[in-house]
Formats: structure tokens, sequence, C-alpha cells
């Protein structure tokens, strides 16, 4: 019965397409929108970035970012660019679970982590934005893999400016010291969630003070990696 009542109200309670209007029953965007999302395609495997055959950029071999492994879906242009600050910036906390269930779509069949970590917030900025986006992607993916979240491991202990307002050449600075560790249990295998890659500097500075901690197989999961630098 409760199965009834619930294929019965989705036939009624359709909900605007986010980006062309049409009306949806399951999910924020059409099927035709979502097919049309920027997807990252062949990636560096160390940092997302595009390479022709997925295999290891220059960059990597010659000095490769703390984590082992990254994964990005999209390329961060719109329209994800778009539903990307709506869901950071304008309180659509329901995209977190399109996000989160493309990601796992695409994750499902990889070996997944002992438990996903998000990166924090400030918690003057947690204050007036009132969550943190990357703990909801964490919680939606979560429940689509089965994986646990940790998010009392690291703190972010500095305001800093948001790495977006900045120069490529000042976010390495603007980030080195902004976590600290807590003394909690860190699993071998961990996955960093945020919502974009770009330099990768905050994923970098969190993961090595994972590694202080025990992790030793870190991966960095984001809705969108950014292609070259603004």
């Amino acid at each position: 019965m409760n199965s009834y009542f619930k294929r019965l109200y989705s036939n009624i309670l359709t909900i605007p397409c986010r980006l062309c209007g049409a009306q949806c029953q399951h999910e924020a965007l059409c099927d035709a929108c979502i097919k049309d999302l920027p997807l990252l395609g062949p990636a560096c495997p160390r940092c997302a970035m595009p390479t022709p055959h997925s295999q290891l950029c220059g960059h990597c071999l010659n000095k490769p970012p703390e984590q082992n492994i990254s994964f990005s879906l999209f390329r961060y242009q719109d329209p994800i660019k778009r539903l990307i600050a709506d869901f950071k910036f304008h309180d659509k906390l329901y995209l977190s679970q399109l996000f989160s269930q493309l990601m796992s779509e695409a994750l499902i069949h990889k070996p997944l982590p002992q438990c996903l970590i998000p990166i924090p917030l400030n918690a003057k900025r947690l204050r007036q934005r009132g969550y943190n986006q990357s703990l909801e992607l964490a919680k939606g993916l979560s429940k689509q893999l089965n994986v646990a979240v940790n998010n009392n491991a690291i703190r972010r202990i500095l305001n800093t400016a948001p790495q977006s307002s900045l120069p490529y050449k000042q976010r390495k600075n603007n980030i080195q010291h902004a976590f600290s560790l807590l003394d909690v249990k860190v699993p071998s295998h961990i996955a960093i969630i945020d919502d974009v890659l770009t330099t990768g500097h905050t994923a970098n500075a969190a993961a090595k003070l994972l590694r202080q901690k025990g992790a030793e197989t870190i991966e960095v999961w984001t809705i969108a990696r950014t292609i070259g630098h603004d």
C-alpha cells in the first residue's frame, strides 16, 4: 500500500526542472538536462585533470599531489557551475541528492573507502551559510554507497578568504594553515569530499594532515573539476 501511494503521488506532485522548467517526478533535473550535463571524461587518476587515455598527467608524474586518487564527475562549466552555486550559496540543498546519486552511479563499481571526510567550514562561515555543502554531499554519498561519514577528523581553524575569490598563485598560502587535526581515529582508506576541485590546494592541505593520522590511501571526490585556472 505504501509503494502504491508513493507511485500515485509521484505522478501528481511534479516539480519543475531547475534548468529548463519541464516537469520532473523524481529528480531536480529532467532526463534531457541530466544527459546534457558536461561529463569530465577521461582524466588523470591522480588529479582528475583531463588526459586523452586516463593516463597520469605530466604534473602528477613530476610533482604528485598528496592524494592517491581524484574523482570528479563533471567539468566546472555551465550549467554545472550554476547548479553548484545554487547548492552552495542559495540553500538549494535538494541538489545534494541529485549530485550524490549521479556520483554514486559512477563510483559504485570502484573499491570504496572506509569513510568519507567532508572539507569543513570555519565556524563563522558555517553560521553565516547555515550548512556545509561538502557535508551535505557526503551524507548523500554515504546513503547511496553505504560508507560512513566522519565529520570530526579535521577542523577549519582559520576563516580564510574563499579560494574562488583569489588569484591562482595566492591560493596555496591562503589555505596552508587553515586546518587542524582532531584526536580521532582515521582509517587507512578514506575519501575527502568537496564540491569543486580547482588548484587542489584545499584537498592537499587536508590530505597531508589526515595522512599523519594513519590514512594510507586518500581519495578526493568532487562534483566538478575546473579545467585550467581562472
